[in-house]
């Protein structure tokens, strides 16, 4: 008999209310052959005993909780999600048992992908998914995950999959860094924004040559890795207590990239030339490079 694959919830700090989850054996590497057996194990799925949880695996580590959402928002209301990136899985709670089973009946015979990478769901044995156990920050991604599904409906009634962008609109954010006592680079952004989405193109400058002024177009592929980001890092600081992010969408649809180099990055044109003899954008001379307190991750 096939068994079904190990639910990792319960081998975290997290919470559930569930009297009978799996006992862990031991979770396999995200791999081909980890893939295979989860392939084989969700053809069990439809035997287990219904759950408002669904357990996600093979997901891909840099996968974000609105990609995670997005594959519920066709079959109804997500109430709850959670992330276990070092294990490769997910967790969703529908906000019904039948939403929920017919997610799962769907994905049995058409296997949903992140970010090229094909996942695999079943139903989890938790009845509840608790999260108060959470980091700040997860439970902040998640919340801007959850209220974002309106316009993943948007999406889903268009015909769009959660990796497609909704006409560009709302794809491009302006972030203006408040308090700047430390630089911030293109690099830096990337590493912040990326995280909640595909980051395509990043355009800085700075507002009447002023370095505290200092701001940034960031464009995503898709218009909920947008709201997402800009509803967890607006009016967060990237270093303890300085380099405040302020967030608004901006009018533009598409940035028109011409450079790679420390003023602009088109993620996508990997050969386009870098500009050289172009004025830096901040004048690096006027910051104090001492020790740099824990930056935002």
């Amino acid at each position: 008999m096939l068994k079904r694959g190990p639910e990792e919830l319960h081998s975290t700090p997290y919470c559930m209310n569930s009297q009978t989850e799996d006992t862990y054996q031991g979770m396999l590497p995200a791999s081909t052959n980890d893939a295979k057996k989860a392939k084989l194990d969700s053809n069990k799925n439809l035997q287990a005993p219904p759950s408002k949880v669904v357990h996600i695996r093979n997901m891909p580590t840099e996968a974000t909780e609105a990609e995670v959402v997005a594959l519920g928002v066709p079959f109804g209301r997500v109430t709850n999600v959670l992330m276990l990136k070092p294990k490769n899985q997910a967790f969703l709670e529908m906000e019904t048992e039948a939403s929920a089973s017919t997610m799962v009946s769907f994905y049995t015979n058409v296997t949903p992908q992140i970010r090229q990478r094909p996942v695999y769901i079943q139903y989890s044995n938790h009845r509840e998914l608790k999260t108060d156990n959470a980091s700040p920050q997860q439970n902040v991604a998640a919340q801007a995950a959850l209220a974002a599904q309106p316009m993943m409906q948007q999406q889903a009634r268009a015909g769009l999959t959660p990796g497609e962008a909704l006409g560009g609109q709302n794809c491009v954010l302006r972030v203006i860094v408040e308090n700047m006592l430390h630089p911030v680079t293109i690099d830096i952004l990337y590493q912040i924004f990326n995280k909640f989405g595909t980051v395509l193109k990043i355009v800085t400058f700075t507002k009447n040559n002023y370095a505290d002024q200092f701001q940034a177009l960031i464009q995503y592929d898709n218009s909920i890795s947008a709201q997402t980001a800009k509803l967890t890092l607006d009016n967060q600081n990237i270093y303890t207590a300085c380099c405040t992010l302020r967030i608004e969408y901006s009018k533009l649809t598409n940035l028109n990239i011409k450079y790679n180099n420390d003023k602009s990055r088109d993620y996508t044109r990997p050969d386009l030339p870098s500009g050289e003899g172009l004025p830096p954008t901040i004048d690096t001379t006027a910051f104090n490079f001492g020790a740099v307190p824990g930056m935002l991750q």
